[in-house]
């Protein structure tokens, strides 16, 4: 019964995912699409960022009561800190990072994330990240072409030096933040787990970022977004990472679910 109770209070406290059967080899799959590479111990995984993710931990009724899920639901996962984690970043990093993984489980796979417990607020981006640095003009005329707003406009960081922001007059469908690569050796800057080491230790990155949540972002938002980052990446050579920390190769997997296949 212990076993039962600590459970239960794991997954009520901590980012956890439930699905009504066992998505066996997808999630598989997706998961080595999240981290190619994850330190596997057990019945757990720890991932480059530092997010462990436990699982699968099958939904007794017991269980179902005191974590007071919601019905039908038989199997879960469960995030927390990987050993030695705390080392490498902030706990509070690593807690988000988790909170966005079983969101993009849960949207990928049909899952169900208990709404015990306050949320990361997730927007709707596309990051870019790649090993060229292209030229502010070069970047411009990639993505000028998905922007109905007007001219694009270079406005520099004074607070990071090589870092700029693109954006027009008027309010646009989405803005744009360029980091250089340096930021990749910050603790809160580290390059997603899922570039697997293919752009190097320090790649320079894109945000294409909105004011729409990933709850209530457009449709057309979606595609726009998805489109302009795509293009980038072809551009740069670059890999597309999204708000959940997976990659992206077609506009459907920006958001899934949300755009037509």
């Amino acid at each position: 019964m212990a076993l039962f109770d600590g459970t239960a209070r794991r997954l009520a406290e901590r980012p956890a995912v439930l699905f009504p059967g066992d998505p066996g080899d997808a999630l598989a799959d997706l998961l080595r699409r999240y981290d190619p590479a994850p330190r596997a111990a057990r019945d757990r995984l720890v991932f480059g960022n530092g997010v462990l993710l436990h699982g699968p931990v099958r939904i007794t009724p017991d269980i179902e009561r005191k974590a007071k899920l919601p019905p039908g639901m038989a199997v879960a996962y469960y995030t927390g800190v990987g050993a030695g984690a705390r080392e490498r970043r902030p706990d509070d990093a690593i807690w988000q990072e988790g909170e966005r993984l079983v969101h993009g489980l849960a949207a990928r796979l049909g899952g169900t994330v208990p709404g015990q417990r306050p949320t990361v607020k997730l927007n709707l981006e596309a990051t870019v990240y790649s090993a060229v640095l292209l030229e502010t003009g070069q970047v411009i005329g990639v993505l000028q072409p998905h922007v109905d707003t007007g001219a694009l406009v270079v406005d520099d960081n004074a607070d990071v030096p090589g870092s700029y922001a693109l954006a027009t007059e008027d309010p646009p469908a989405f803005f744009v933040v360029y980091w250089p690569p340096r930021v990749s050796r910050s603790r809160l800057g580290r390059p997603p787990p899922a570039l697997g080491g293919r752009l190097g230790p320090e790649p320079c990155r894109w945000l294409l970022g909105t004011r729409y949540s990933v709850a209530d972002a457009p449709p057309g938002i979606c595609r726009k977004v998805a489109e302009a980052a795509l293009a980038l990446a072809r551009a740069s050579d670059g890999i597309v990472i999204d708000a959940y920390g997976f990659p992206a190769d077609r506009p459907e997997d920006l958001l899934p679910g949300r755009l037509p296949e």
